[in-house]
């Protein structure tokens, strides 16, 4: 994987951070100032999306993104798109992301992997990893009851998709490598990790930091090619939490993952 860092600020969250002020040997270090841009927290609206697009434009899929605050993951999707071969996401997350848009087609941290699903052409399954089974369990629920109500979505080509065909290219767990053909992208949210390891604005996971190492590290040793990686799941609220004390563990959970990939 390509040795390029981009840092997107959108809270102010990692500016008391330092894992990427640091310099290290082989690594290209960039930072995007998008805490101007108005209509980004939880959802992102069109004019918002156009100069994120525009901010992201200079920088390549490859390398690790960092995000910010999970309410901005879905970021994920701006990375996504400058892929111009068939891929396969790996998500880990608390949150499945695939929350149905609350009005119109509007772009949320909830909804992201859904838009993707539906949006870009090249992605070709979702792997879950360390979602809540009951959260899966109550989207998949309200999709089929959408199903029953003939509902119909429609995907990238402009061709209408039911719920049923959406959630075929939805797998949880890890994927078999054996059986995976594609080029992987990471998206990683770190309130999959429990409170010890990393505090994040979202409700946590129980996934410890070591546990997701050895994840990806298995990721790292067994996937044919890995594109690219983002990581999200920082406290926004840190001035008003923990302060230094939440800067401290979020920088050094941001670094060991980082030094897994390298």
């Amino acid at each position: 994987m390509k040795k390029l860092m981009v840092v997107m600020h959108m809270s102010g969250a990692y500016a008391e951070q330092t894992f990427y002020k640091e310099k290290k040997e082989g690594w290209q270090i960039c930072q995007i100032t998008c805490q101007d841009i108005e209509g980004t927290n939880c959802y992102c609206d069109d004019a918002a999306k156009e100069s994120l697009r525009e901010r992201v434009r200079p920088y390549s899929y490859e390398g690790i993104h960092f995000l910010d605050s999970g309410n901005y993951h879905y970021l994920s999707l701006f990375w996504l798109e400058k892929i111009k071969e068939p891929f396969s996401l790996i998500l880990f997350d608390h949150h499945p992301d695939l929350q149905a848009p609350s009005w119109g087609g509007i772009t949320s941290c909830g909804g992201w992997v859904r838009e993707a699903l539906l949006t870009n052409e090249k992605l070709q399954r979702v792997y879950l990893v360390g979602v809540d089974a009951h959260l899966i369990e109550d989207v998949r629920a309200e999709d089929e009851a959408s199903n029953k109500a003939g509902v119909q979505m429609s995907d990238a080509t402009g061709n209408t998709i039911s719920a049923k065909k959406l959630w075929e290219k939805i797998r949880i767990g890890m994927p078999d490598f054996l059986q995976e053909k594609h080029p992987i992208y990471v998206s990683f949210d770190k309130d999959v990790l429990r409170e010890e390891d990393t505090v994040c604005d979202w409700d946590q996971g129980d996934m410890t930091l070591d546990e997701a190492v050895e994840k990806l590290q298995e990721i790292r040793e067994r996937a044919d090619k890995i594109l690219g990686m983002d990581i999200c799941g920082e406290d926004a609220r840190w001035k008003q939490t923990q302060g230094a004390g939440t800067c401290q563990i979020n920088d050094r959970c941001n670094r060991r993952l980082v030094e897994t990939l390298e």
